[in-house]
Parts: C-alpha cells; structure tokens; sequence
C-alpha cells in the first residue's frame, strides 16, 4: 500500500512565516540604522574633542601662499578693509567691543570662538584661509566687532589697511609713544578708519599722505604687551602685541 504524501504548510503557516521573516528583516535594517547614527554620533564627539583651545591657537589667521599684502579681513561701512600686517608676520586676529561710537565690522573667514559643533555644519573658509577669534567682551560696551586686533611682533610694519589719505596723526593714550592713524577710505568719503598702537617711524605716512591698501607704510607694531597685557595673548603663543583697527561712526 502506498505511503500517503506529507501535507506541506498550510495557507496560515505560509502567513505566519512570511510576518516573521519581516519582522527579522525590519530589526535588522532599524539595527543598521541605529548603528550608522551611533557612529556618526560618535564621530561628532571626536570631532568636538580634536577643537580643543592648543589645537585653535596654532590655526594660522591667515595661509601666506594663498592671501596677498591686501587681503580683505573686514568690511564696514561699504569699505572693504585690508590686513594691516603682512600675511607672513600675522600672529592673531581677534574682534572685540570697544565702546558704542563704533561701526560693527563683518568679518571674513572662520570663527575659531563658535561652538563646535556648529562649525561642522557652517563653512566660513575663504580662500586665504582666514581665521580670527570673537574675543570676551570683558566689560566692554558696543558692537561685537567693533574693533579688531590684528596680532603681530613689536617692531613689524604696519602697512595701510585702505586705500585713501591720512586725515590726521594723534598720540595713541593708551601706549606713550604710539599713534592713532586715521585714514579717510576713497571708497567712501564719509567713513574714516583708524589704526591704533602705531610707532610712526621715519619715511613713514604723514597727514595728507595717499595711501595704498597693503602697500603704504604707516609705521611699525609699538610695544604694548607690558602695559596693556593685551587679551590677544590668551589666543596666541606670543605677549599678544598687535595694532587694532576701529570704524569711527560719523557724526
């Protein structure tokens, strides 16, 4: 007699096969992707580590092979301002209040001060690889950007940040024997752009002297470190002796 074939799965059994190998497939595919953001999560934290302030501080401000003597840090009051230190010699750039009678500046490049977090998202790099600081405002009143100092050793040439005339030569009060420059920019008649803690030196811009953006001499960086301590330090590796350039708002 012949043997009877063996019923195969039933219409349900084929149904409850099928539901869970779904399933399996669903929990493997949510497993996947909570491991791709765990590792993603975790590579933002690296990220965030790898930021610490020594790694910030030996950020150049700016790459000398790709900025020329006019490199554009800043722009204020449609007036485009150039560095007022040759790329080679920068040390630090950092902005800061510095009373209410200024114009805020728009800086050029990458902020080093924002969270960073928020920088792996944002790409404020220009091609001259600009990096400056938002420095703390340590009781200054005033637009965040209202001044900059643009960090270099004592005794560095300072070379006009605008193209335009000097309108006047005054002695800087915060260092005896430094100047405040002010420039009156030809790109804007109404704005006047002053650089401070200069030690004019012979051959130097005088007032009513034409200048060139990045090329006129102004002078040389005076020797501030021991009387102001300047708060460009904390940011550099040197006494943080700088010039700092401000926007007067005229009246």
């Amino acid at each position: 007699m012949p043997r009877r074939a063996e019923a195969g799965p039933t219409l349900a059994e084929r149904r409850e096969a099928r539901k869970a190998n779904s399933a399996s497939v669903y929990r493997r595919r949510r497993f996947m992707a909570v491991g791709l953001l765990l590792s993603f999560t975790l590579a933002l934290i690296f990220a965030v580590l790898l930021q610490t302030p020594e790694a910030a501080e030996r950020t150049v401000p700016i790459d000398p092979g790709n900025a020329g003597p006019d490199t554009i840090l800043a722009e204020a009051g449609d007036v485009q301002i150039s560095t007022p230190i040759r790329p080679e010699n920068l040390r630090g750039l950092g902005y800061h209040p510095e009373g209410e009678s200024l114009v805020a500046m728009v800086p050029r490049g990458e902020n080093l001060s924002e969270n960073a977090l928020v920088g792996l998202f944002t790409d404020g790099q220009t091609p001259e690889k600009i990096h400056y600081h938002m420095m703390d405002a340590a009781g200054r009143t005033g637009p965040q950007t209202g001044a900059l100092d643009v960090g270099a050793a004592a005794g560095t040439p300072v070379y006009a940040p605008v193209t335009g005339m000097v309108t006047a030569i005054r002695p800087d009060p915060m260092v005896q024997g430094a100047n405040v420059i002010e420039i009156k920019p030809v790109s804007n008649a109404n704005v006047r752009v002053t650089v401070s803690l200069v030690r004019s030196e012979e051959n130097s811009a005088g007032v009513t002297s034409r200048v060139t953006a990045g090329m006129t001499e102004l002078g040389t960086v005076a020797d501030s470190a021991e009387i102001l301590d300047p708060q460009l330090s904390s940011y550099t590796s040197d006494a943080g002796n700088h010039v700092t350039i401000s926007v007067p708002k005229v009246n």
